[in-house]
């Protein structure tokens, strides 16, 4: 084993150095909730008050103004001589930022970034990279607090300490937060360092000192007055010297250091539970906070915890930016593995010192006196210190939507100290070093590859083309919008991935599929307006059937950052809604529109000769995902054409004065080359009295996008005037559009009359 103190340092320096990276490559404002807690820093340092919390005002920190303010606080101080006054033009929220939605693509940013954020840092990027600063050093002595803890946890392991603190220093996660302006990096390492005090007063030979009541009665003081889930430890740290107490029947030491505790929590803390209890009637003031969070909807039961358990567990370990940034799967796969393994190991550690104990007995300190497992009161006390974070946080769920396993870093040096064991007590001796090399490289080489691989690619800005870039393939379109933007043209549509294409490789999707279109647009001049772009899938009947709004750049180039000239290239995966009616035409759309816009039209639009354009683009087919079986009331063998099967039909009379439905049931014999017209005539004996003429479903689906094997149920609404009629009819047919040619129709190779079907029908 190397020496112990140069490699708690290279652990330490290399959490350090990570930190720094994480801070520069996390824009600002884009860690988790970052957007809010800098905010409250803001308002400390300029107004020189506490937020006050008013569900019915908007506010710039909204929930987090109900936090402790320690932290804040401490953050406004370190910041005082900044003079961060342009907040409100570095705070630019991006309207159409896709929060929480990982496998969304494009927009993870939730703030819209200038040169204001660029080196060198001035004003509110200064102070928020300053903050950023202090967090990676609190998460600094929260990695050195774990490394102390596991000493105690496992004296005869010298393996737990160092693997301990490579799971806290090297979890992505971790350092994500803490290079964050955000109060978990103050509270996580009050709750160790109050625990690990809590183990040495219990540890010591002559047990607890007055000085311990001191200490721990600041730390939970201070803890108190950062985040509620510290003060959770409360009960924790109460019952294990109660425990100390009671095994050495030493009490007066018990009562002066409850008394200093209770004293200095209320000392310190006291004043801000008054606060909260004057203006708010509760003093936790969380009852305002979800009032401005916003409460859930639904019951938390199991099934909900089962259905919410995989976003706790990734956010645990990796998942960046606004709950929108993921690691690849595989990655998830292998730290589930670790966290099974670790779930074995603990329980059969626990049965080890269970064991252990029935031969041994304990000793003064609550050791089992076998080095050879943890001591086990140590392991007690940190499993109820995660329990009762866990607990306070599954609570905290049960009101809001808060499933996210980084609230659990309050709790992260007890919870690497007991995977440590679990994945300790499962190995071979001999095998100890290289477990401990391969988890922490491993960890380590993943912490390292987070920034580069998956944060830094998130937010980076689209790249600028010019003109001599536009493809070849380009369809050009030269529309002008609003005098300001040129949508240049588009790359033809392709089918989704894995989707069908007919004959003749008209692009096809599915209900539920995405449609990739790639748009080049060009800024003509500078604007001072951020217009957003809409693409959009309408389908029958003009239906929006699916909707993509966002800045040019997927939400990196807001069109004020564009200077004349500057051309955009965006790919817009546009969802087809599931519920979509097929088989139809989609008609592919895209413009521009402003976002505060009350009822946000779309901007107008002229062609190359100055003419009112639509936004239309381009078209491709929606087709259903399994084709409807034909069980019509009349089946029919007729034939039109060589491509066209009219395979029977449905009638369904309508009350009096009322429309009846006539349903044909076609099949696609093969790629018809025409648009086709259905001619449905009423006849009496004598003459024709009504005629109703339109393409297949409403003119929806023409037949020169029928593809090969394809079932299409076409439905015709019909006025029929049946009172009075002899003998009355129908006559359904097809003819061309362009020449008005009946098409063929045959049974069996014979020519039907007047290439018609005829149906009778009694009024």
């Amino acid at each position: 084993m190397p020496e112990r103190f140069p490699l708690k340092a290279a652990i330490v320096g290399l959490f350090v150095v990570l930190g720094i990276i994480y801070s520069l490559a996390t824009p600002i404002f884009e860690a988790s909730d970052e957007r809010w807690h800098y905010p409250v820093v803001d308002h400390i340092a300029w107004e020189r008050a506490l937020p006050v919390q008013d569900p019915n005002q908007t506010t710039a920190w909204h929930q987090e103004g109900s936090q402790p303010p320690l932290y804040y606080m401490l953050a406004s101080l370190i910041t005082a001589s900044v003079g961060a006054d342009d907040l409100d033009q570095v705070l630019r929220p991006n309207p159409h930022a896709i929060v929480g939605l990982p496998l969304e693509i494009g927009n993870k940013n939730m703030m819209l970034h200038s040169e204001r954020e660029s080196w060198p840092w001035q004003k509110t990027a200064l102070a928020v990279h300053m903050i950023r600063l202090l967090s990676v050093a609190l998460g600094a002595v929260t990695v050195w607090l774990t490394w102390k803890i596991g000493e105690r946890l496992w004296p005869g392991n010298p393996w737990l300490p160092p693997l301990a603190a490579a799971l806290t220093a090297f979890n992505p996660m971790f350092l994500f937060i803490s290079a964050s302006v955000n109060n978990d990096t103050l509270a996580a390492p009050l709750a160790a360092a109050a625990i690990f005090l809590v183990i040495v007063a219990v540890r010591r030979p002559e047990g607890q000192k007055p000085a311990d009541g001191v200490a721990l009665g600041l730390l939970l003081g201070l803890g108190a007055l950062t985040k509620l889930s510290v003060l959770a430890l409360l009960p924790v740290v109460a019952v294990a010297l109660t425990w100390d107490a009671a095994r050495r029947r030493r009490w007066r030491p018990w009562l002066a250091n409850g008394i200093a505790i209770a004293g200095l929590i209320a000392l310190i803390a006291g004043w801000w539970y008054w606060r909260n209890w004057s203006l708010y009637g509760d003093p936790t003031g969380m009852s305002r906070m979800l009032d401005i969070a916003g409460r859930r909807n639904e019951i938390f039961d199991l099934a909900r915890m089962r259905a919410e358990f995989e976003g706790f567990r990734i956010s645990y370990w990796a998942q960046f930016g606004a709950l929108n940034i993921l690691v690849d799967r595989w990655v998830y796969r292998l730290l589930d593995i670790l966290g099974i393994v670790t779930i074995v190991g603990l329980i059969l550690s626990i049965a080890r010192m269970a064991r252990a104990r029935r031969h041994v007995g304990t000793a003064n300190t609550g050791s089992t006196g076998d080095q050879r497992v943890p001591v086990p009161w140590v392991f007690l006390l940190l499993s109820a210190w995660v329990i009762v974070v866990l607990v306070s946080l599954l609570r905290w769920t049960a009101q809001t939507y808060a499933s996210q396993g980084r609230l659990m870093f309050a709790a992260i040096a007890g919870i690497s100290c007991l995977v440590a064991t679990g994945l300790l007590t499962l190995s071979p001796a001999k095998l100890r070093g290289w477990l401990l090399g391969g988890t922490t490289g491993a960890l380590l080489l993943l912490a390292i590859a987070c920034p580069f691989v998956y944060i830094l690619p998130a937010y980076a800005e689209s790249p600028i083309f010019q003109e001599t870039d536009l493809p070849e393939t380009m369809v050009p379109v030269g529309r002008t919008i609003n005098g300001e933007m040129r949508l240049l043209g588009y790359v033809p549509l392709q089918s989704p991935q894995g989707g069908p294409d007919k004959e003749g490789g008209l692009p096809t999707v599915r209900p539920a599929q995405s449609v990739p279109v790639t748009i080049y647009w060009q800024a003509t001049v500078p604007m001072e307006q951020d217009h957003s772009v809409f693409v959009k899938l309408l389908g029958r009947q003009g239906q929006v059937v699916g909707q993509v709004n966002t800045y040019p750049g997927q939400g990196t180039r807001p069109t004020s950052t564009l200077r004349p000239g500057d051309i955009v290239a965006d790919t817009y995966h546009v969802p087809v809604a599931a519920d979509a009616q097929a088989p139809s035409l989609l008609h592919v759309q895209a413009g521009l529109y402003d976002y505060d816009e009350p009822g946000r039209p779309a901007l107008p639009a002229v062609d190359e000769k100055g003419n009112p354009a639509e936004p239309q683009l381009a078209t491709l087919r929606l087709i259903p995902w399994d084709w409807p079986s034909m069980t019509p009331q009349v089946p029919l063998t007729v034939r039109f054409g060589e491509n066209i099967a009219l395979t029977g039909y449905d009638l369904d009379p309508g009350a009096p004065e009322e429309k009846w439905d006539l349903t044909l049931y076609w099949r696609s014999e093969g790629q018809p080359t025409d648009d086709y017209t259905v001619f449905i005539q009423l006849w009496d004996s004598e003459q024709q009295i009504a005629g109703f003429d339109g393409q297949p479903v409403q003119g929806n689906y023409p037949t020169t996008w029928w593809g090969r094997g394809e079932l299409i149920v076409d439905r015709h609404e019909l006025a029929l005037p049946t009172e009075g009629l002899d003998s009355p009819r129908l006559v359904v047919g097809l003819y061309g559009l362009d020449t008005g040619a009946r098409v063929a129709a045959s049974i069996n190779g014979s020519p039907l009359p007047d290439n018609a079907v005829v149906i009778e029908f009694a009024p």
